[in-house]
């Protein structure tokens, strides 16, 4: 092969490389994220959580498999909680549970009730617990209910370090696993109370 038969044809490889690099980058520019990653992490506020929770992506995490009444020390009523990846591939550890732990709460009005009337939700958001203030706490309940709440039935919307997240959510949270009487479910840790697997 002549020289300038080489060159042309490294010429033709190079430019073909490039068309195909920037293909791939402008689909991966393009490409949603990976549905795992979105379905494994709730989002934060009142709006974006309702919607997520629309969507159903965590009744694909491990779910109890039906609902049952509260477990003490719980104020939640009927329930039934599912987990993500991150809690139930560590619940029979020690340690506090890895960021990005998270868990949905249905609440529902009786034992016999098909729809949820409400849900809470919870978001651990970095390594280091904080003592529950890098915590993410959602809930909603029917206007109805006893728990303080806003027009919306929020009870809590925010991060663990203030409001009603602090005050409500993490007060109590903040003693799961410390003893008998606050490990209603092996494995509770960490402000979970009950991890499913």
């Amino acid at each position: 092969m002549t020289t300038q038969k080489v060159i042309s044809t490294l010429m033709m490889w190079c430019a073909c490389m490039s068309v195909a690099a920037c293909a791939d980058d402008d689909m991966e520019n393009e490409s949603p994220k990976s549905p795992t990653a979105v379905s494994q992490r709730p989002p934060q506020g009142a709006q974006a959580v309702e919607a997520w929770l629309a969507e159903g992506d965590y009744k694909d995490w491990q779910c109890e498999g039906k609902k049952h009444a509260a477990r003490a020390p719980s104020p939640h009523g009927w329930n039934r909680i599912c987990s993500n990846d991150a809690i139930s591939a560590n619940k029979s550890g020690t340690k506090d549970w890895p960021a990005g732990a998270a868990a949905v709460k249905e609440l529902y009005a009786s034992e016999d009730a098909r729809d949820p009337v409400g849900y809470a939700v919870y978001l651990k958001t970095a390594r280091d617990s904080a003592g529950g203030d890098n915590w993410y706490w959602y809930e909603r309940v029917p206007l109805d209910h006893p728990a303080p709440h806003d027009e919306d039935g929020v009870v809590a919307d925010g991060m663990g370090d203030d409001g009603p997240a602090k005050n409500i959510c993490v007060a109590c949270h903040a003693a799961s696993g410390s003893d008998a009487a606050h490990t209603p479910s092996a494995g509770g840790r960490d402000q979970v109370y009950t991890p499913v697997e």
